[in-house]
């Protein structure tokens, strides 16, 4: 009969034989011989009393030993489970807290009880840090990236030529560098309001191979103080410049038309007669339209996806009879996966802007939602794509473009503009 304790069953096989010996060892039969002498008693065989406190001392050493590894196991492993409970536990609570005090950020910048610049750098901040984390090729909104990437090579090849002098405001991590090196420019200044995206910019630029321009990166605010406060520690920027660029951004500034005019401002003050002010924005239009889809009784009208997702605050808009109660200030909070995290936004009434645009010297030369604009430019663009920009711009039947639910957010949601100075116009 086995002496062995009954196995364990977190314990390995091979742990308890090291410990309690293999079954033919601890159930081996007897000799005769080795019966004879136990049965006679002999000295020569017998242990002495002293021998028997010593095994059996040893023994219990043996088995109290392993008990007591076999307590210390499960104590660790109760610990480490209580650990990392109380780690997802601090974690969750966490990012309750995160929540909680965003929401209160944007209810207070709702209210006007504080300027959405603070919520912009501190999300940008985050985003940087989000960004180096993660693999880009893996993000779900793949697609969508490639497009708008798509509209703004068309969008810098279209107005730039080489040679040019460009100011890009709200130059974010720097990702036109590449298509700008494309146009044969000779000076980038790129200025953003998130000091961790210029940093990151920095970074890109000293990773690039064969680019032949002068780039230069600026912290600062492009649209609340005269861009003179940010470029004055920088002389070697050449203003007058050829091309002031705006990429998904100028929307911030439609806070207020103190700030929408200085944005403007700043924009004309920047380029010679002649240049080019371009960008895209959130399309007003396509914001009308779904806002007039959507009744009186909802006090916080939104739309969306699984892709991105739209929340104004307020239903101002349909108790004003579907029209806006002023075009500044009228705030949503927009959410994109894997990109933007419910920031505020403002909507940017197109004939506002370009009403603001002439009385600074600048006057319109085109207009056009993403879908359209895509459309008219890809024929010749298509051959001029590396094989991989291509690819990420097939779409399931074999055409180029968007589709799914990434093409509501990108090509509909989004419109591009170009204006071009005329005239300069005094300080207002």
């Amino acid at each position: 009969m086995s002496l062995r304790p009954e196995k364990p069953a977190w314990m390995s096989q091979e742990d308890y034989d090291r410990q309690y010996g293999t079954a033919s060892e601890t159930s081996a039969p007897v000799s005769s011989s080795e019966t004879a002498a136990n049965t006679t008693g002999s000295s020569s065989t017998a242990p002495t009393p002293s021998e028997e406190t010593s095994v059996s001392g040893e023994s219990g050493s043996t088995t109290n030993g392993g008990n007591t590894a076999l307590a210390n196991r499960i104590e660790k492993r109760k610990h480490s489970r209580y650990d990392q409970a109380e780690r997802s536990r601090s974690i969750a609570a966490q990012k309750l807290r995160d929540q909680q005090f965003k929401e209160h950020e944007i209810e207070m910048t709702a209210n006007k009880t504080i300027n959405v610049n603070q919520i912009v750098r501190e999300h940008y901040n985050e985003r940087t840090i989000i960004a180096n984390r993660s693999k880009r090729n893996l993000s779900p909104i793949i697609k969508l990236r490639n497009f708008n990437n798509a509209i703004k090579y068309m969008l810098i090849d279209k107005y730039t030529k080489r040679g040019d002098v460009v100011l890009e405001l709200g130059c974010g991590k720097g990702g036109d560098l590449r298509k700008y090196g494309n146009a044969g420019i000779s000076q980038f200044i790129g200025i953003d309001i998130s000091n961790a995206s210029i940093q990151e910019a920095h970074k890109r630029y000293r990773s690039m191979r064969n680019l032949s321009y002068q780039v230069i990166l600026i912290t600062g605010d492009c649209f609340g103080e005269s861009l003179g406060v940010a470029v004055e520690p920088f002389p070697q920027c050449r203003f007058p410049c050829d091309v002031v660029s705006t990429q998904f951004c100028l929307h911030y500034a439609f806070e207020s038309e103190e700030k929408a005019r200085r944005a403007l401002l700043n924009v004309a003050k920047s380029l010679r007669i002649g240049g080019h002010f371009f960008g895209t924005i959130p399309d007003s239009e396509f914001i009308r339209y779904k806002l007039n889809k959507i009744g009186k009784d909802v006090e916080q009208p939104s739309w969306g996806n699984s892709i991105y997702k739209v929340t104004f605050a307020n239903n101002e808009y349909q108790k004003n009879n579907n029209e806006f109660p002023s075009p500044y200030g009228q705030m949503y909070t927009f959410w994109l996966e894997d990109a933007i995290d419910n920031v505020p936004e403002y909507v940017v009434p197109f004939e506002t802007l370009r009403s603001l645009a002439d009385e600074y010297g600048l006057t319109l030369e085109l207009q056009m939602p993403f879908n359209k604009f895509f459309v008219e430019e890809i024929p010749q663009w298509i051959n001029k794509f590396s094989p991989r920009m291509k690819e990420g711009l097939q779409r399931s039947d074999g055409r180029f473009g968007i589709e799914g639910e990434e093409k509501e957010a990108a090509s509909y949601f989004y419109t591009m503009f170009c204006f071009r100075k005329v005239k300069d116009v005094p300080d207002i």
